[in-house]
């Protein structure tokens, strides 16, 4: 029969793990009467209390006595007649999660930030020694050769556990934005021109504009299409020169400016304004 084994730590293990294997049952080899043993039922034999005085004690023999039986029924033998023990200290932890990503992104995709992760930390419990070397939790490999535009989710299973280690979690959430892939560009020089008012002078007459966007629509930009205005109506009138800031039109959708340079131009409006 089998019979389940329970063991009780010492009292001077606290703090401390057990790292070697220990079976959750043995096997027993039983002798008596041919009905007494066919009267036993393995599922209502008591399990074996192992109870530990110290944990300096490497080995535990089991006795016949230890179990318990019917009457007229005894222990031929006990498989594995012995266990042994061997104690470690305990350590915790928390540790970064590291997102392991294989494969590349499609052309024309890029990351729009890095991989987040929750929980970003996960609590390591296990011998001292080895929670203390480490120093990730990672996760198990993501595929990333198939991922679109967009923002995409995943719960992601940890890679397993140290022998004797445990994590608090088995899974972690991760969080990857895929955009297209972005191109900066300099556009240079582009005339300035005033609206509102035509003005005695401009200076300096031409900028120099750093815009960025998807690769594809900075390609596809025609510089003639973008214009430099510095605008004029609600600009009060001086003798002297003003400075007015220089806005550009005529980008398409999803380009952005990143710099004008000069950003604002110096003006002479006319002696009257109409």
């Amino acid at each position: 029969v089998y019979v389940g084994v329970v063991v009780r730590p010492p009292p001077d293990a606290e703090n401390m793990i057990l790292v070697t294997e220990t079976p959750d049952r043995v096997r027993v080899r039983l002798k008596g009467s041919r009905a007494r043993l066919n009267a036993i039922r393995q599922e209502n034999l008591p399990p074996v209390d192992v109870k530990l005085k110290t944990r300096d004690e490497p080995r535990y023999y089991f006795e016949k006595e230890m179990f318990d039986l019917p009457t007229g029924v005894s222990v031929v033998q006990v498989v594995p007649p012995s266990l042994t023990f061997k104690w470690v200290a305990r350590a915790e932890r928390e540790l970064p999660v590291e997102v392991i990503l294989d494969g590349e992104l499609s052309e024309g995709l890029e990351w729009g930030g890095e991989a987040e992760v929750f929980p970003a930390d996960i609590d390591v419990d296990g011998p001292r020694d080895v929670v203390n070397s480490m120093r990730t939790v990672r996760t198990m490999e993501i595929d990333v050769s198939q991922l679109e535009e967009g923002v995409v989710q995943r719960e992601i299973p940890l890679v397993g556990p140290p022998a004797n280690t445990e994590f608090e979690a088995q899974t972690v959430l991760v969080t990857l934005r895929v955009q297209p892939k972005m191109k900066e560009r300099v556009l240079s020089p582009l005339r300035v021109d005033a609206e509102g008012v035509v003005p005695r002078a401009l200076r300096p007459r031409a900028v120099t504009a750093r815009i960025r966007g998807p690769e594809s629509a900075v390609k596809k930009l025609n510089p003639l299409s973008v214009l430099a205005i510095v605008n004029l109506a609600d600009v009060e009138a001086t003798a002297g020169p003003v400075s007015a800031p220089v806005e550009l039109r005529g980008l398409p959708d999803g380009l952005e400016v990143i710099a004008i340079e000069p950003a604002f131009v110096t003006v002479l409006l006319p002696a009257e304004r109409p």
